[in-house]
């Protein structure tokens, strides 16, 4: 379960509470275990190794703060793994130095105990402290704003900057940017959000907003983390195009190709005997035509390749099926011969699926930015869910997939996407209809 108490300053406190008593616990628990061990410390660096380990905690809470209602777990899990990664990185710093000598089982079982304490006021401590904050103060107004309220699973209070005749009929207009103070203090928002940075125009009020211990966010970054797509909608082509964050790691791209193309060997190894088991049979029933065929798509920085796949329609050009074909379609190997453009460096694993090149050019006429997505190299699995009967809708969804893919590509994002196909789970989606008007 969640819990909207936790962005309130009284939340925080309670969990800074509950990490000082998991550390102490732990202090406990080395002494009654490693009593000899336990003298040899002395009051100065039992004291400071306290206060290190707090401090990354305290870090921790700030740099990984929630933002939804539903991530609860995966964020206490995110936190607890920073803050012992910053503690066992301090510790070891001040331990070189001979300023500071910590127990590693002080370090580690502080962090467990204090993970188990915040799991336990998290799950049925803080959601039985009624807040009193509710709700979300907009910034500006902006076609994601509703979906993205939503998805936060708060309502609209009303917004703020924006001009009044922008405005759904059902949002109301609360006033200006300089009465924000004020009128935060009246609505006693649970988020604020800024319909787009050019918004920010009192950035002093919404820093003091956030010490405060308001949720303070800019949509786009917001629907981001929300939905795991980049927002595209908003922004002019060349601000995408210029944009420095959605350029490639060369050297994740690197590590990505080195795993990739050793584990597509060995699947090409593997399952070579399928291979020449289903051509001979497309060849010997499935008369006249080859047994594998090719389209030509576009790959890594819009070099065309021909893209492998066993044939399974008849070569007459009646668009109808083979018996071999519907065999083959049924056990999902027409795409086994994929494994050679693996192998043979233009495709990946994990990825933007291919596209052919005629579409490639056409939707980069459409939407400049789709460029983007040529940056890494087309791939078998990728972000996108199954894509919609709309085709300007999916292709702008999935180009925000896509750009996501490429600002976050990393191992652990390959593994995630890995388990959430095996798992048969599907990214999270906006509501058909508000993703239509959206576009």
């Amino acid at each position: 379960m969640a819990y909207a108490f936790r962005s309130r300053p009284l939340a925080r406190w309670a969990d800074l509470v509950l990490i000082a008593i998991g550390l102490i616990l732990s202090r406990f628990a080395y002494f009654t275990l490693f009593p000899m061990n336990y003298e040899l410390l002395s009051r100065g660096e039992l004291a400071g190794g306290f206060v290190v380990s707090f401090l990354t905690f305290w870090a921790a809470l700030i740099l990984c703060e929630g933002t939804g209602q539903q991530e609860t777990w995966p964020l206490l899990f995110e936190q607890i793994c920073v803050s012992t990664g910053l503690s066992l990185i301090l510790h070891a710093l001040l331990n070189y130095f001979g300023l500071l000598t910590r127990s590693f089982f002080l370090i580690l079982v502080g962090a467990l105990f204090a993970g188990f304490l915040l799991a336990i006021g998290r799950s049925w401590i803080y959601p039985s402290v009624q807040s009193s904050e509710k709700g979300v103060l907009m910034v500006g107004w902006g076609p994601m704003a509703e979906p993205v309220a939503s998805a936060l699973g708060q309502p609209i209070l009303g917004a703020v900057g924006a001009p009044e005749a922008s405005l759904p009929s059902e949002v109301p207009f609360l006033g200006e940017l300089h009465d924000l103070e004020k009128i935060v203090r009246e609505q006693r928002p649970a988020h604020i959000l800024l319909a787009s940075p050019a918004e920010s125009a009192l950035p002093s009020a919404l820093l003091q907003l956030r010490l405060r211990g308001f949720a303070v966010n800019d949509v786009p970054a917001l629907y981001e983390r929300l939905f795991e797509r980049v927002y595209c909608r908003g922004l002019e082509p060349a601000e995408m195009l210029l944009s420095p964050s959605l350029c490639a790691d060369s050297r994740t791209l690197a590590i990505q190709a080195i795993y990739t193309n050793l584990i597509g060997l060995i699947f090409l190894i593997a399952l070579s005997p399928i291979m020449i088991v289903v051509a001979l049979a497309i060849l010997l029933f499935a008369r006249p035509g080859p047994a594998i065929e090719s389209i030509e798509c576009s790959g890594f920085q819009r070099i065309p390749f021909r893209l492998l796949r066993f044939r399974t329609l008849r070569s007459d050009g009646s668009g109808k099926m083979t018996g071999v074909g519907k065999v083959i379609s049924c056990l999902h190997l027409a795409n086994l011969p994929r494994l050679l453009n693996i192998v043979r460096g233009e495709i990946a694993l994990f990825g933007p699926r291919p596209v052919r090149r005629e579409f490639a050019q056409r939707l980069t006429e459409i939407m400049p930015f789709y460029a983007i997505r040529f940056f890494v190299k087309p791939g078998i699995l990728g972000c996108a869910p199954t894509r919609p009967a709309k085709r300007l809708v999916s292709e702008m969804r999935e180009i925000e997939y896509d750009l996501y893919y490429i600002k976050q590509a990393s191992p652990i994002l390959d593994l995630e996407i890995l388990i959430r196909k095996l798992s048969g789970g599907r990214g999270r989606e906006l509501p058909g209809p508000e993703l239509a008007g959206s576009l």
